[in-house]
């Protein structure tokens, strides 16, 4: 029963393989570009299981254990739990994981560039402002793709108003009332 637990290669080799195994899966998802996050389709899927089982063996190093396969899990939550916390914390680590919003259309206007960087078409373009019940790209203010794949669509329609008029009402402190009203 012992042998079960205890893990065959040391547990700070597992923490090291693992913490080396997700930082790569992070760059290299973050390098596959944003919209491969927000449209997973089947083959993404299956993409996703098989890398899963490639580097398997290069986070246990053989260890089979329910003891390796432990530390190895809770390495791997604790990771992504310091990166979530850090993304939160520090506004240049959330850049550098998740990257930044881009404009894709201004006033009506395709930014070319930035769709052809983002190897994104017209077509799907057009396909996820239909889905948001948008006729024609000329009806866009602004269209910005987001870190996490989707689109932000705001309509040429849509009235911008300020703080103040969208601000619901707060009861005002009065002293010596015993609290708000």
């Amino acid at each position: 029963m012992a042998h079960l637990l205890l893990p065959d290669v040391s547990a700070l080799q597992l923490v090291l393989r693992s913490a080396v195994v997700y930082g790569f899966l992070l760059l290299a998802l973050r390098l596959a570009g944003r919209r491969e996050l927000a449209q997973m389709t089947s083959f993404d899927l299956v993409l996703l299981l098989v890398i899963s089982n490639a580097v398997q063996n290069s986070i246990n190093a053989g260890d089979n254990t329910l003891g390796g396969g432990l530390v190895s899990a809770v390495t791997l939550v604790l990771l992504n739990w310091a990166v979530g916390w850090a993304t939160y914390r520090w506004r240049w680590t959330e850049r550098l994981v998740q990257g930044r919003p881009i404009r894709i259309v201004t006033d009506g206007k395709i930014h070319v560039g930035a769709m052809r960087r983002e190897l994104l078409t017209l077509s799907e373009l057009r396909s996820a402002l239909r889905k948001q019940g948008v006729a024609r790209v000329s009806d866009c203010s602004r269209v910005v793709l987001e870190p996490d794949g989707t689109l932000s669509i705001l309509r040429r329609d849509g009235e911008q108003r300020e703080l103040r008029e969208l601000a619901h009402p707060e009861p005002v402190y009065r002293p010596g009332s015993g609290g708000a009203g």
